[in-house]
């Protein structure tokens, strides 16, 4: 029985647990869902609520609409400013594994910043530190995720350009960041902060000598079994819930100032592209302009007295 429900937990079979929050840390049905959305105590992983600012642009994209060039040049410039800046913040308090924003626009997840720190101690020294401070004007909702796996997160519809259901997909539209982005964080990450390497390293000779440790221990635990013809030493793990006074409390330190909902997004998107229109018409027209001028001096020239040696206006 415990381990079937070990193997279910998170999924469409766990009928407690909701398998959005629990793969995606966000449900578009918030409170009014009618399964368990488990908020872990401690976790490697933290997710800061809505803090990118999708610019209308940005949003545009999201949702599907064909622009050009220019405008996707200046909606990536304007996401990889803000990635460099958070991440360049977020290193302070420990390793950072990886750290995505999702591209979604559905009001549950989007704007959200995903940071996966590589031990518990550093999220929670990120909490600490980050818990009452304030980016944009807004203040910074950031709580521990049961998210573990970005890969089981992301749609997979989305890496392959297939997805129908655009921005209001449910799992994780994940902004691109480029490599070259990336590679230059991490290193300016370990150059600042080289005791992150020295204790990965640490880390890493521990768990081998506990492995090995481990492979002597289960050696003589067999030679034993194998002497006395049993078994023995079975343990038991216990669950902790959070009390609904913490509940209360992690409720409280959430309130936030409002923000725009749906419909505002789409009024927001409406008026870009109509300032869009206005700017293309306005092109259009000192297009139109220019070439009724080029137009009317190729017509003067041509009606121009001509010289004996061809030359215009030359006697």
């Amino acid at each position: 029985m415990a381990e079937h429900l070990a193997r279910i937990i998170g999924t469409e079979e766990d009928r407690v647990n909701c398998p959005f929050f629990w793969k995606i840390g966000a449900c578009r049905h918030g409170d009014q869902c009618s399964r368990s959305h488990y908020k872990p105590n401690s976790a490697q992983t933290l997710v800061i609520r809505h803090m990118y600012d999708n610019p209308p642009m940005a949003v545009a994209i999201a949702e599907g609409q064909m622009v050009d060039d220019e405008v996707l040049d200046k909606a990536a410039d304007h996401f990889e400013d803000f990635y460099e800046e958070v991440f360049e913040e977020l290193m302070k308090y420990g390793e950072i594994e990886d750290m995505v924003v999702c591209d979604n626009i559905g009001d549950h997840i989007i704007g959200n910043v995903y940071i996966k720190y590589t031990h518990e101690d550093y999220a929670e020294k990120a909490v600490k530190e980050l818990n009452g401070r304030f980016y944009a004007g807004k203040p910074l909702q950031i709580e521990y995720t049961p998210v573990t796996d970005f890969r089981e997160a992301r749609c997979r519809q989305f890496v392959d350009g297939q997805c129908r259901r655009g921005g209001y997909c449910n799992f994780m539209h994940i902004k691109h960041v480029p490599r070259a982005v990336k590679r230059r964080l991490y290193k300016r990450m370990y150059k600042k902060f080289p005791e992150y390497k020295k204790r990965k390293k640490t880390k890493d000779d521990s768990d081998d000598a506990n492995h090995d440790t481990n492979r002597d221990r289960g050696s003589r635990e067999k030679h034993r079994r194998d002497r006395h013809g049993e078994s023995h030493h079975s343990s038991r793990r216990r669950n902790r819930s959070r009390s609904n006074d913490d509940e209360e409390e992690a409720d409280r330190s959430h309130k936030h100032a409002r923000r725009e909902n749906s419909a505002e997004r789409r009024e927001k998107i409406e008026r870009w592209n109509k300032e869009r229109e206005m700017k293309n018409v306005g092109k259009n027209s000192n297009t139109e302009k220019d070439q009724a001028h080029t137009d009317v001096v190729e017509e003067t020239d041509a009606n121009a007295p001509v010289g004996e040696d061809g030359d215009s206006n030359k006697l």
